[in-house]
């Protein structure tokens, strides 16, 4: 199950917010050596602000097994701050629309690789679902087309790439795309993956612990 964590209830999933970190670091510092920062074993950016929404999978509500950051581009967008020779029409990042970008999407990789697919599904239906929920017009980001192609577009997602492939460190294949938020697209997710809804409800669970 996909949990949703964002300033508004980070007490409340003080585990998962720190975990999606703990995660972010052995995945991209420990493992690719990513030249980023970090303290006390967290990886962190400029991009972990307040605005910032964290789709973290969890199967016990504690310990992170991935996650995909959102962060609306209004309040700042990696994709233009530091790859915007990757997109071939700037207005993308000065569209009135509601645009967020993803970032930081990972997975343990010590899992399985039944596991590790099953997570990415979800992963990608949690994007799908929280921008359907949250009125958002399309989600941009940059990635490897290995990824783009194996995780996105094996979910059902129709991509629209935004400018050329290109080597970006150490990866020989980095593309930017688009991801329109529809029901036509929710529809193809839920097709591919086979999923419905994946997003945990906090206020249903809260209601019930009152109760």
């Amino acid at each position: 199950m996909i949990r949703v964590v964002s300033y508004k209830d980070i007490s409340y999933n003080h585990d998962l917010f720190i975990g999606q970190h703990q995660l972010r670091h052995r995945e991209f510092i420990d493992r690719q050596n990513y030249q980023v920062k970090s303290i006390d074993g967290l990886e962190f950016d400029a991009y972990d602000h307040i605005a910032a929404v964290y789709l973290v999978y969890s199967d016990d509500g504690r310990h992170v097994l991935g996650v995909s950051r959102l962060t609306p581009v209004r309040y700042g967008c990696m994709l233009a701050d530091h790859f915007s020779h990757l997109v071939d029409d700037a207005t993308v990042f000065r569209s009135d629309d509601n645009v967020w970008e993803s970032t930081r999407f990972c997975i343990d990789h010590r899992l399985p690789a039944e596991k590790r697919q099953a997570i990415c599904h979800a992963l990608v239906a949690a994007n799908i679902e929280f921008g359907m929920a949250r009125d958002i017009d399309r989600i941009i980001g940059l990635m490897p087309t290995m990824i783009l192609r194996s995780v996105f577009e094996r979910s059902g997602v129709v991509l629209d790439r935004l400018g050329p492939v290109q080597r970006v460190g150490g990866h020989t294949k980095i593309q930017a795309a688009s991801i329109s938020i529809s029901k036509a697209q929710w529809q193809r997710v839920k097709r591919a993956t086979g999923l419905s809804s994946v997003l945990f409800n906090h206020a249903a669970e809260r209601r019930a612990h009152v109760a």
